[in-house]
Order: structure tokens, then C-alpha cells, then sequence
């Protein structure tokens, strides 16, 4: 007899992800990027759906139900293949069924908000077009006629439903013409055409010169002055938003390189002060038509705009509602949990089964796994040695490259025990522990072997032949060898380096303790830095107590320490502030409840000094609430902390560096901290030092 029901989602946008209910709660669920370890992987699923099914010890023929969403397509010639072949097909045995984009957003939220009864606001770059909805019945849609003479050109821009505690009911839907992918004028939005999320992208690209990050415009527009973008982006009427286009045309110098960037900084600021304050002013026009025709007390929001922390704290403070939860995971990478529970709810008609707020759905490694990991973690030679001779390596490429016309890569070493290096080929070659942009190639080999080749007389060409390195594009690491004299950059770091291979191996140090908590409180209040593992990862793109970087946050100098020698991100970026919800109101105006850190408060003045590390340049702060039922480690951290210190707050960051995702396992972890300059690493109760 069968024990258990499991219904697998799972999503093959952009942020592909799936997501496994185990009777009718998440038991499991991963990103795609924590495995691939590229930002923002989509497209085939294999390597999520395995690792969901792996976790619970179970097949694809365990499953009673799949549910799946592709923002474009849905899957009308067979679900085998997608950007590769799939572990399932409609011939597997198990059901299969497809949904359409803003449906699965909505039922994300459904699945995992406190709430018995609520409205939903789905809003971002753009969902599925019209004729592939499965959420129009008894919905009020806008220009319905013009949509159905070309139902395939417009898409879903925002979306309006309510859920009772037993029935889902869409009460709006608007929809959009299909965007300018064909105009690469520089500031156009190549998304929907009057989309807040893609105009919100557009600006992003403008700025930074990639799509990968929107979220860092939140982190710019403080540093911008008022009054000198002074452009009307959007036009606000009949309970609709519009995107005016006519101005435009008159942004012409577009971020091309981080150099660009920094030379005009603050010409971005500027433009993202405004274009901020411009989309909050669209959301909240929004919130307000669809609660106005819809009242609720409870509002539950998804899609990529939903991460918004600064538009959602403008919601909370003006709009009538009394509650509103933020989906965590309110981007692409939540469809998978959308189409999950759908199924559970609407295809198997079961009954929800309420969450318990927690977004930690990764695998909890087991001691016996976590110590072999650490004992097989071998150095040839001082890591700190290691270490500084790849980035003498990296640093040094573009000093000797060859120009070769319309050569364009991008490679990505992945350099095991030792973290991730970049090379980009454009008009220059740019190269280091930076992350430019997504590669065009991916170079694996182990952080030992590669030494070897730089201190010793072993060529890459060798290392090729070997099989010591693996390169997935052979035709870009070719293009690589010919733009740099790679060996000869090796002789000359080798000849300064004065190194050589027979460094006496050596295996990492570390501790295991019993009060490992109070230890890492101590560690912390001396003023370290400190890497923190525990039990299963994140799901989304916060931190929040499991695969976190944690400093004091009143550390002089620890903002700039932690972007510049840690993350190797931009020096503007914030960093946010962890503390118990029943602090919260001590330290910050408004108090929120905000459990995954997607709500902007303002800090009290006379705490601004001492927790100046999380506090931005206009006094506010990113703030995550922590409470001892889903987060009881992490909480009991924070107290120990307030014990020493009398102070319940940590800078809290995610365990990556810019344009890498969160480490996922131990061996990440360590890689991690043996590639920058953290002092500690805690994996559960071990402790390790370099």
C-alpha cells in the first residue's frame, strides 16, 4: 500500500527550479543555479528534478503527479525534451500537466502565506501569452477584442486573483503587446512592451550592462539626487499602467564595462533615483485600483517586481490593506512551488496544508557526509599561498593578450577547493575573482592541479590531454589560448612567485564543538568574519540564517571589507541586518514583521552608529526579523551575540560573491572560504580555521 502522495513542479524558465510536495508539504526543493553553479540557470530541469528525488529516495515512477510551466511553449509536442532531454515524458506513466506563468506565481503564494483568505498581485517582466492562460475565467481583461484578434502577441503583464481558503478566483488580468527584442536602441525595454518589470530590467541593463541583477538599481538610487531625472516613465490611468516611450530615445551612453560605470556613476545614480521613485509610484497605482474594485485585509504579491523592498514598504505604509506577504522566492525560481501546489490543490483536489513560513528546503547534509567532505579537503601547499597565485595569474592575462577582431567569450574557471575566476574577451580582455557577465565556457579542474601548471613546467595543453582540466566550449577556450600567451603568463607569475610543486600537502584545520554557537558568537563580537552552514540551504535569492556571511555590524570598515575582499561586488552595495522580531521596534522606525528580508525600514538615529555596517546612505536598512520556530539556530546565534555585546544584531549577507549563486554544499562552503579572505567557516557544529 502506498504511503505517501508526491507531486513534483517544476519550471524551465530563466531560474529554473522544481520543487517536490511530499502530502501536500514541500519536503525538497532546489535551484537549478546551486547545482550548475551559473547565476540564473533555466532551461533543461534534469539536474533539479534529480536532486528532489535523490533527497527523498524515490523515482519518477514514485511520483503521482508532475506539473510543469515554460513561459513560452506549453509543451503541445511531448514534455521529453526541453534544451536537452527530460527524465519524464507523458509516456513515463506518471501524469503530466502544464501550466501557464502568472498561475504558478499565484499558487506559490497559496502554498506558503499565512494567510485563510487574501487577494494576489502578480506582476513582472511578462508571463505566457493570452492564448496560453488557464486563469481567464471570470476575469476582467482590458481591450479583450484587440487581445483576441492576436492572442499570441500579448502577453501577461499583471494579474489580480483572490483565494478564499477554498476557492481561487481571478478577478483581473492585464496583458500587454509583445516587446522590443528587435529594437537595441539603449534604454528600450525588450520585454513587454508596457511592463514595470521590464522597464525596470531595461534600466537595469542600462546601468550595469546585464539583466542578471535588477535588484542592484535598490542599492544605487540613494546615492542619486533629486530632481535631475525628472522623466514621466509611466502613464497611469483607467486602473492600468502604460510606458511612455518618448523620451527614451535620449539616453544614449549605456554601462558597456564596470570601468564605464564607475566614470559615470553618478549619471546612473541619478537615473536610478528617479526611475525608482517612477515605479513606485506605478505599483502603488496598481495596488490601489485592484484593491479599490477588490477589498481584502490580506495581500499576497509574486513575480519579480515582489522583490522590490523598497516599492513594498511604500505598499505596506499606504496602501488599505493589514497584512501582505512577499512570496520569498518571488521571482522565476518560485514557479516550481506555484506549479507544485497546484496540482496538490487543484488537479489531486487535496486539502492545503498550511506552511510553517520557513523557506529552507534544501538537503541537510549528514555529519557523516559533512566529515568526509572536510577530511578529503587536501591543499597542495599553503592555500593562502595557492590563492595568491591565481589571482596573480587572472590579474596578469590581460596584460599580455593578442587582438584578435570579433573574438567575443566569456570564461569561467571553476577551480575546485579555491572558488570561481572570469575571463572576458571583447574589444579587451578582462580578468579575475570578478564575475562579468554568463560564460560561454566553463573550465573545471582542481584547485591542486591547477598550482601544478603555474609552478611547475605543465602547459594547459597538457593539463587538457590529461584530463586534469575539462572545458565545455573547446572552440572558446581555443579562442582564449590565442587572445593570451596563457603559458607565458604562468612562466612570469611562476618567476615571481619563486614557487615550486613540492609543497608539503596538507589537510584543513578545524574543531568540532558542542557550544559551536556561543564559540561563533564569541568569533563574531572579536570582530571576524565568518562563513555560517547550517542544515538545509535557502530557497531564493536571500540568505536568512543557513548559507549566510556574518560580521558585527558595527565593525569599522566592514561594509567596504566584505564587498571588496569577500564578495567582489560593487562598493555601493548594502548589506542588511538580522535581528529578533522582538527587537525589531528598539532598533527601527516602523518595526515590521519581515521574516525573508524583502521590506526597506529606517533605522532609530540613535542606533545609526552603531550598526552603521547595514545602515545605506539614506538611513535605511533591508531589515530580516528572525524568530526561533523555523530559524532556531540562527536565532539563538543572534542572542548569544546580544549576550556579549548587548547588542541583537548581525550583518547578515549571502554566501556567494557577485555573479555567484549561494554555495549549496559543503564542499562549496569550503571552496568558498579558501578563495577570500573570511577568518572562520561554520559547517553545523564544526568550526574551521585556515
Amino acid at each position: 500500500m502506498k504511503r505517501h502522495t508526491y507531486v513534483l513542479g517544476t519550471a524551465v524558465s530563466h531560474d529554473g527550479s522544481s520543487c517536490l510536495l511530499k502530502d501536500g508539504k514541500i519536503c525538497v526543493a532546489i535551484e537549478k543555479e546551486r547545482l550548475t553553479k551559473i547565476k540564473h540557470d533555466g532551461g533543461n530541469d534534469n539536474a533539479a528534478i534529480e536532486y528532489c528525488l535523490n533527497a527523498e529516495g524515490i523515482t519518477i515512477h514514485d511520483l503521482d503527479l508532475i506539473v510543469q510551466n515554460a513561459n513560452f511553449g506549453f509543451f503541445k509536442f511531448g514534455s521529453d525534451f526541453y534544451r536537452g532531454p527530460r527524465l519524464f515524458s507523458e509516456k513515463t506513466g506518471v501524469p503530466v500537466i502544464t501550466i501557464s506563468h502568472h498561475l504558478a506565481h499565484a499558487y506559490s503564494t497559496i502554498g506558503t502565506c499565512p494567510f485563510d483568505e487574501f487577494n494576489m498581485l502578480v506582476m513582472d517582466g511578462c508571463g505566457n501569452p493570452y492564448d496560453e492562460c488557464m486563469d481567464l475565467a471570470g476575469a476582467q481583461v482590458p481591450e479583450l477584442n484587440k487581445i483576441q484578434l492576436l492572442p499570441e502577441l500579448y502577453v501577461e503583464k499583471d494579474s489580480f486573483y483572490n483565494f478564499n481558503g477554498n476557492r481561487f478566483q481571478s478577478l483581473y488580468k492585464d496583458f500587454s503587446e509583445y516587446g522590443y527584442l528587435y529594437r537595441e536602441y539603449p534604454l528600450y525595454p525588450r520585454i513587454s512592451k508596457h511592463s514595470i518589470g521590464g522597464l525596470y530590467a531595461a534600466v537595469s541593463i542600462y546601468c550595469f550592462g546585464n539583466i542578471d541583477d535588477p535588484g542592484k538599481l535598490m542599492g544605487l538610487g540613494p546615492y542619486g539626487r533629486p530632481g535631475k531625472f525628472n522623466e514621466t516613465i509611466f502613464d497611469c490611468r483607467d486602473g492600468r499602467v502604460f510606458v511612455n516611450y518618448d523620451w527614451m530615445d535620449k539616453y544614449r551612453n549605456p554601462a558597456r564595462s564596470y570601468a564605464d560605470f564607475k566614470k559615470g556613476f553618478q549619471y546612473y545614480a541619478d537615473i536610478a533615483y528617479g526611475v525608482q521613485k517612477e515605479v513606485e509610484r506605478a505599483i502603488l497605482y496598481i495596488v490601489k485600483s485592484r484593491l479599490e474594485a477588490h477589498p481584502a485585509d490580506n495581500l499576497c504579491y509574486s513575480g519579480g517586481t515582489a522583490l522590490n523592498a523598497v516599492a513594498n514598504a511604500k505598499i505596506l505604509a499606504n496602501c488599505p490593506i493589514k497584512n501582505i506577504y512577499m512570496e520569498p522566492a518571488a521571482g522565476d525560481n518560485g514557479l516550481a512551488i506555484g506549479c507544485a501546489f497546484y496540482g496538490w490543490l487543484e488537479v489531486l483536489k487535496k486539502e492545503r496544508v498550511k506552511h510553517n513560513g520557513s523557506t529552507c528546503f534544501g538537503i541537510t547534509y549528514s555529519p557523516a557526509q559533512i566529515k568526509r567532505e572536510m577530511d578529503a579537503f587536501v591543499h597542495t601547499g599553503d592555500p593562502v599561498k595557492m590563492k595568491g597565485a591565481f589571482n596573480l595569474f587572472f590579474e596578469s592575462l590581460h596584460n599580455d593578450r593578442h587582438h584578435i577582431p570579433g573574438a567575443h567569450a566569456n570564461i569561467q574557471f571553476d577551480i575546485q577547493n579555491f572558488g570561481i575566476f572570469q575571463v572576458a574577451i571583447d574589444d579587451e580582455v578582462k580578468s579575475g575573482a570578478e564575475i562579468f557577465g554568463r560564460p560561454t565556457c566553463i573550465v573545471q579542474t582542481h584547485g591542486d592541479d591547477f598550482y601544478q601548471a603555474l609552478v611547475s613546467s605543465h602547459s594547459f595543453e597538457w593539463m587538457l590531454r590529461s584530463g586534469q582540466m575539462r572545458v565545455s566550449n573547446l572552440k572558446d577556450f581555443e579562442m582564449l589560448v590565442r587572445s593570451v600567451d596563457m603559458d607565458g603568463v604562468s612562466e612570469r607569475v611562476r618567476k615571481k612567485l619563486n614557487g615550486h610543486a613540492g609543497d608539503k600537502s596538507g589537510k584543513i584545520h578545524y574543531r568540532t564543538s558542542d557550544d559551536y554557537i556561543k564559540e561563533t558568537a564569541a568569533l563574531l563580537a572579536q570582530g571576524n568574519v565568518i562563513g555560517w552552514f547550517q542544515q538545509g540551504s535557502e530557497f531564493g535569492p536571500r540568505a536568512l540564517g543557513h548559507r549566510s556571511i556574518l560580521a558585527d555590524p558595527g565593525r569599522a570598515g566592514i561594509r567596504s571589507f566584505i564587498n571588496s575582499r569577500i564578495k567582489f561586488r560593487e562598493d555601493f552595495r548594502p548589506f542588511a541586518p538580522s535581528v529578533p522580531l522582538e527587537d525589531v521596534s528598539t532598533y527601527f522606525k516602523f518595526g515590521w514583521e519581515s521574516p525573508y528580508m524583502i521590506l526597506i525600514d529606517e533605522v532609530k538615529v540613535e542606533y545609526k552608529e552603531r550598526i552603521n555596517g547595514v545602515v545605506h546612505v539614506n538611513n535605511t536598512c533591508r531589515v530580516q526579523t528572525v524568530t526561533a520556530d523555523w530559524n532556531p539556530r540562527y536565532y539563538a546565534l543572534l542572542q548569544e551575540f546580544k549576550k556579549i555585546t548587548g547588542l541583537p544584531i548581525l550583518l547578515n549577507t549571502s554566501f556567494n560573491r557577485k555573479g555567484m549563486p549561494i554555495v549549496e554544499t559543503p564542499q562549496d562552503a569550503l571552496n568558498f572560504f579558501f578563495s577570500c579572505e573570511l577568518d572562520y567557516l561554520v559547517i553545523e557544529n564544526h568550526i574551521i580555521s585556515k
